[in-house]
């Protein structure tokens, strides 16, 4: 497994699985600048590789209007990302969460959950059900 902590986030790649956990520093306001950053750091880490992906925002996370709408229109999120699972611990993240899934609708197929390891279960079982041809490296 590669890791490699950043100032907003650790992120976790496991090659075996091609899943990325990446997990957000608690405790800060994600705006534009923060997100931006964000991105760069999966580009930085991971290359240009289509891979899944856990985000972890934790329990003391908040995030503004335009932080979430510049991850959803991401060109290398769109372009990488297979799906994303979204993990929460917390009533006010979940919220903010099932939020932007139902009203912004990212353009990858995204889930939210609160235990990690039913987010890994649900990326590995759509791995699995890919056909050959639509797997990519």
């Amino acid at each position: 497994m590669r890791i490699k902590q950043f100032e907003f986030a650790r992120l976790e790649y496991n090659e075996s699985t091609n899943i990325l956990i990446y997990r957000v520093k608690q405790g800060i306001v994600v705006d534009v600048h923060e997100i931006s950053e964000m991105l760069k750091y999966v580009e930085e880490f991971m290359g240009y590789v289509h891979h899944y992906a856990v985000i972890d925002f934790g329990d003391n996370l908040l995030s503004t209007t335009e932080a979430r709408k510049a991850y959803a229109l991401s060109s290398y999120i769109q372009k990488y990302r297979i799906a994303d699972a979204f993990l929460v611990k917390s009533l006010a993240v979940r919220l903010v969460a099932n939020f932007f899934i139902n009203v912004t609708k990212p353009k990858i197929r995204t889930k939210l959950f609160t235990s990690e390891a039913q987010a890994l279960q649900w990326l590995e079982n759509i791995e699995k059900a890919l056909p050959a041809q639509q797997k990519v490296d």
